[in-house]
């Protein structure tokens, strides 16, 4: 337990301080000495004992004082008791941190607005991935075991480089720190009103330290189950698509149109170029994910200059889910069988968003009435797991002033993944429309007789199963050595060094059975009905069924396929688990980095300690390694679904590259009075360029018409930055702060792009000219991020001794973000993931042994990728409040509750003119059980 000693502080000078700092830094020491005797002076009142979230507050707020950077931290109330389920849900109370939720469960982090691949993650100090990306999913990651998470905002130069948002660090408590020997374990139920299942959570964590307290071990497991629903829809945004034949000086044509051609504002002719929906896809993926989490590390201490520690962390996440999608495509238009009836027969067309849609755009089609649309009735099924091992040994050894601290570890990460997609076809006749506008789901009317729920309507067209298999390693060294220079103005010396080999690999590998094949691989259970969509389709009669899409706006009724019906036809084991798939030539990446880093690192204070801080400069040196394919762009095949492409050859090639870098960094702390502290620093940080950007392989993608190169010369990215804090520390745990922060980022990459025509070759047969545009990333852009933080956590016991039960919390962030090209000499989009206005705001009730809590987190609009056809996609402003109780039985025991999403809050996302991207929801979440401790 954590005891403070209760001081009698007036009110009104504890705001006359906060209100008026220059009048305190006026005083200069005389003054300070003099409140800082007024303080010790105080009348000692009885010792409160704090206990719950309060206390999780308290020490996290006495972390931030200590600190010799700018930093924030969640702090656990005690071992096994972290404040919260989900990690990333916790950083989002931290000022200037923003999340991503997957399946309205945190998984990536984001800090000061800059993309999640910005932000370093580590556990206890070292690196740590999740397989194949720089950003980190902290939905691998338990936070049961966690007693702190540092958010650490400006560097040091003894702290690995890479964070150029900044660094989370992970800690887990080890045994000599927690300090006795201890046994705790939970378990609690989780239950979804969507899904409808309570699926448990459970932990135990075990510490164990001798009776002389010079050695101890502690070990932990815990195991979550998690069934949720998430529906959705989807359109993909604005397709801008070439109507007409792109002819040469000849006149010859060398691109051409849709195939067939369609007549979209009922001219007569196809020589328009119009931008459209692409389609609606409403889906409901039911899923469930296991999280398997152990923890063991030991600490010994044989005498009292030496330390030897060694931890171990594995997390193993499996998902398994089926994706039920009812896709209606307004793009593709054609007849089910050769000579068949298609076309439009009216349509509504809009000119008020040419400026956003692009060049050549003749408008935006608000509605359409078609014969021939494309009707998907769809089943996916997936397969992942990702696993993650981290160990480390480490000795800290002391003699007099001179002190060294060396570490090695290693860690892997692997994600495996594997689905597949079962597809049948109608050609539907429909009018699609926008009646309560762009900003909503399109609404889907069929008329002219078509029942879309009729399965003799539909043929199983093909299946296509793709693999995908991502390898994160890492080998990591440092060692530290500190020399206590005295009382001095330089108080202390370190120095040390810095190497890590770390790989990066990536294989994706695609399958499309045609159905012939399926049917072959029947033994007859099987037919194929010749002529569907040129090359013929599986009746479908006997394995639909409809789907639930309630709650999803404009939805209507559909139907999808239905694996078990299915798979008394084909088993599942033949058309998907027994398939060998050969990788994509040209895809995934295979990309290596050794670095070696060098610092020294001065740390300073004047005689009264009123001014402190560190100054350093560190010095880093990367060689990469990036091997790939260079397909022959000749000889593409596309295949029966227009979206799938194989590259026939493709040969090996390596590309080696270097760079270095000197990070200067600057850290200061000033104490206007006992309670007031002003920080600056000041520093340049780089952050390492995404994976499939150093790819030194190309991939194709006939949908989108896009080559895509990988530049493994790339350089860092590059951040020059400033910071400057106030924070007021109110007795009994309260905290106000205000900063201000400025990086200016050079060498941002942008995707470099030309024009190419290639000659394709369908699977069906036949050939045609098409135009792709080919990408390769460069280092081509310069910018201005600029912001404000504001922090409070406010016991109401610094008002009143009868308020002690009672105390908020909040936070604003507001970010001015410059924009960027995405592609050379295009149109400038914001800085994916920065929303210009961020909050949070909570309050916590703890007494008689009682707790509550409830927060509202709010993050504004921000811009979430290109869009599939360039135009952007931009997450709307999302909040959603959470909630949580706890109530202790005994000294041993405890009874908790948590909701998240109690309003059960939609998200929504669309693209720069505000047409709806994706509407989805997966619900609240509920979680209740009991902690033990003995």
């Amino acid at each position: 337990m954590t005891k403070m000693r209760q001081y009698r502080s007036s009110t009104a000078l504890a705001l006359t301080l906060l209100m008026l700092p220059a009048a305190a830094s006026a005083q200069q020491a005389s003054g300070s000495n003099e409140a800082a005797k007024a303080v010790d002076a105080a009348p000692a009142q009885e010792e409160i004992v704090v206990t719950g979230f309060r206390r999780s507050l308290d020490n996290a707020a006495e972390i931030k004082r200590r600190s010799d950077v700018i930093s924030d931290t969640i702090s656990a109330e005690d071992i096994g008791q972290f404040p919260d389920q989900n990690l990333a849900e916790s950083l989002q109370r931290i000022t200037g941190v923003q999340i991503t939720r997957s399946a309205g469960e945190g998984s990536s982090v984001s800090i000061r607005g800059l993309p999640s691949e910005f932000t370093r993650v580590q556990y206890n100090g070292r690196t740590l991935g999740s397989g194949g990306t720089r950003s980190f999913d902290f939905t691998a990651f338990s936070a049961l075991f966690t007693s702190a998470v540092e958010v650490r905002k400006s560097p040091s130069a003894d702290m690995i480089e890479g964070g150029l948002s900044g660094t989370v660090d992970v800690r887990s408590a080890r045994p000599l720190d927690i300090g006795k020997t201890t046994l705790s374990a939970s378990a609690e139920g989780v239950y979804e009103p969507n899904r409808g299942n309570v699926t448990p959570r459970v932990a135990v964590l075990g510490n164990w330290v001798n009776a002389s307290g010079t050695f101890g071990v502690n070990a932990g497991v815990a195991f979550e189950r998690r069934k949720f629903r998430t529906k959705q829809v989807t359109t993909y945004g604005a397709e801008t698509s070439r109507e007409a034949p792109l002819f040469d000086a000849s006149g010859t044509a060398i691109a051409g149109g849709k195939s067939p051609p369609v007549d979209y504002n009922v001219d007569g002719d196809t020589n328009d170029t119009y931008s459209f929906t692409h389609g609606a896809d409403y889906s409901v993926l039911d899923a469930r994910r296991d999280r398997l989490t152990a923890i063991g590390g030991y600490q010994w201490k044989p005498g009292g200059d030496l330390e030897l520690y060694g931890d171990l962390f594995y997390s193993q996440l499996k998902n398994q889910s089926t994706t039920d999608r009812a896709q209606t495509r307004f793009t593709d238009i054609s007849p089910m069988f050769a000579g068949g009836n298609y076309g439009v027969r009216g349509s509504t067309i809009v000119t008020d968003y040419n400026s956003l849609l692009g060049t050549g755009s003749a408008g935006f089609l608000t509605r359409l009435d078609a014969d021939g649309i494309s009707l998907q009735a769809i089943s996916r099924g997936d397969e992942s797991k990702v696993d993650l091992f981290s160990i480390a040994q480490g000795v800290k050894w002391r003699s007099g002033r001179f002190s060294v601290q060396a570490e090695g570890s290693y860690f892997k990460a692997t994600n495996t993944t594997r689905t597949f997609g079962l597809a049948a076809q109608a050609r539907a006749s429909a009018e699609v429309s926008y009646p309560d506008g762009i900003g909503t789901a399109p609404q889907v009317v069929f008329n002219r007789g078509f029942n879309q729920l009729d399965p003799a309507n539909f043929y199983l067209t093909n299946e296509d199963i793709q693999a995908f298999t991502r390898n994160d390693r890492n080998y990591e060294g440092r060692i530290d050595l500190g020399y206590e220079l005295g009382e001095g103005f330089f108080r202390r010396l370190k120095v040390g060094a810095y190497y890590n080999d770390r790989r990066f690999t990536n294989t994706s590998a695609y399958k499309v059975l045609t159905a012939d094949q399926l049917a072959a691989l029947s033994n007859g259970t099987l037919t194929v009905t010749p002529g569907v969509e040129g090359s013929g389709g599986i009746p479908a009669s006997g394995f639909l069924r409809p789907t639930d899409l309630s709650g999803l706006s404009n939805a209507p009724q559909l139907l999808v396929v239905d694996q078990g019906k299915f798979g008394q036809l084909l088993s599942r084991q033949t058309y998907f688990e027994d398939q060998d798939i050969t990788p994509q030539p040209g895809s995934g990446f295979d990309v290596g980095e050794k670095s070696i880093a060098a610092y020294a690192r001065a740390d300073f204070a004047t005689s009264d300690d009123k001014l402190s801080g560190n100054i350093g400069l560190r010095y880093l040196r990367t060689r990469t390694t990036s091997a790939g394919l260079s397909p022959d762009l000749n000889g593409l095949i596309v295949e029966a679904d227009r979206v799938t492409t194989t590259i026939p050859t493709a040969d090996a090639v390596l590309v080696k590259s270097r760079y270095a870098s000197w990070l200067p960094s600057l850290n200061l702390r000033y104490n206007l009075t006992p309670q007031f502290v002003a920080r600056f620093a000041a520093a340049r940080v780089i952050g390492r360029p995404g994976l499939g950007d150093l790819s030194a392989g190309t991939s194709v993608d006939a949908n989108t018409r896009s080559i895509n190169s990988g530049n493994p010369s790339l350089s860092p990215y590059k951040s020059d930055q400033l910071d400057l804090s106030l924070e007021y520390y109110l007795p009994r745990g309260g905290l106000l702060s205000i900063a201000g922060f400025y990086k200016h980022l050079s060498d941002y990459v942008l995707s470099g792009q030309t024009s190419q025509l290639l000659t394709v070759q369908y699977r069906t047969g036949g050939t045609a000219t098409l135009e792709f545009r080919r990408n390769q990333s460069l280092n081509l852009a310069n910018g201005d991020i600029k912001g404000v933080e504001v922090a409070a956590q406010l016991p109401f016991q610094y008002f009143s001794d009868s308020l002690d039960w009672l105390g908020m919390f909040g936070s604003y962030t507001l970010i001015d973000a410059p924009k960027f090209p995405r592609r050379q000499g295009g149109r400038a989009f914001p800085l994916d993931g920065v929303a210009r206005n961020n909050y949070n705001i909570g309050a916590y009730v703890q007494k008689w042994g009682v707790g509550l809590r409830g927060s509202y987190t709010y993050r504004g609009r921000f811009s979430s990728g290109g869009g599939t056809f360039g135009d952007g996609s931009f997450t709307r402003t999302y909040g959603q409040v959470d909630a949580s109780a706890d109530v202790t039985i005994s000294n041993r025991l405890s009874a908790t509750f948590d909701v998240s999403n109690l309003f059960d809050v939609k998200s929504y996302q669309e693209n720069s003119f505000g047409l709806l991207v994706t509407e989805a929801f997966t619900g609240r979440r509920f979680t209740a059980g009991f902690r033990l401790k003995l």
